[in-house]
């Protein structure tokens, strides 16, 4: 479904990513880790179309997206969450998730499919309950479930997401994963940058470390967790030391 081809891209004399290749299937539900600064959410904005790449290929469903901007992307069938949720906060959550419905690749303007359109990602987010509810009155988990509602309202076949788990309480972390269970569930090939490790591990299929811009390896969680390289530049330890 993806392939990203020696991607690269500096800023000056600084490499943020450094011919990283990654191949996602359709289905697959694939983490992104590494430290702060390692480049993962420069990769994502790269694939998706907020920055250009300085050298390499991005393609999807065997199509370059390279110099697309960011709506055509989406138009095409790949959808992203970004780190900080930006809901329009007056508006109700069933509105705001049909903003994401209208601005989809169908571009509709008609009201009542949007509507339509957002009672699945309502539903998959348990989000249903609240949608007569004013989206600055959610706590941060919810808005976060709002957050994944309105891109999955844009139709994709591929989802990116940034954080999702950033900032939540550890139960409001259990209910995001139990949300994205079922997104992917329903179908929806996901890619996840996370820097809760326990998350990744026990989500995803296939987890890619990026370090200094660099992919450092790729492998299955468990794979990864054993890799004396990610433990030294990342885990700092075993992660079953953490439990300990």
């Amino acid at each position: 479904m993806l392939e990203v081809r020696d991607l690269s891209k500096s800023f000056g004399g600084l490499k943020a990513v450094s011919e990283v290749s990654l191949t996602v299937g359709q289905g697959e539900f694939v983490g992104v880790i590494g430290p702060n600064g390692a480049g993962k959410t420069t990769l994502m904005n790269l694939i998706t179309g907020y920055m250009r790449p300085t050298s390499g290929d991005v393609l999807f469903e065997g199509r370059s997206i390279v110099g697309l901007p960011p709506y055509r992307i989406s138009h095409r069938g790949v959808g992203r969450t970004f780190q900080v949720v930006r809901p329009f906060a007056e508006m109700s959550v069933e509105d705001n998730v049909m903003t994401g419905a209208l601005f989809s690749g169908a571009r509709t303007n008609s009201l009542k499919v949007a509507r339509k359109a957002a009672e699945l990602p309502m539903e998959l987010t348990g989000l249903t309950a609240k949608r007569h509810v004013a989206a600055g009155a959610l706590t941060l988990g919810e808005k976060k479930k709002l957050e994944l509602a309105r891109a999955l309202a844009t139709n994709p076949r591929l989802l990116l997401l940034d954080e999702v788990m950033g900032g939540v309480t550890r139960g409001e972390v259990g209910e995001l994963m139990e949300v994205l269970r079922r997104i992917h569930s329903a179908g929806v090939t996901i890619i996840m940058i996370e820097h809760l490790v326990e998350v990744i591990m026990e989500l995803s299929q296939r987890v890619m470390v990026l370090n200094f811009g660099q992919k450092l390896f790729e492998g299955t969680p468990d794979a990864v967790v054993e890799h004396p390289a990610v433990i030294e530049s990342y885990l700092g330890k075993p992660l079953e030391a953490d439990a300990a």
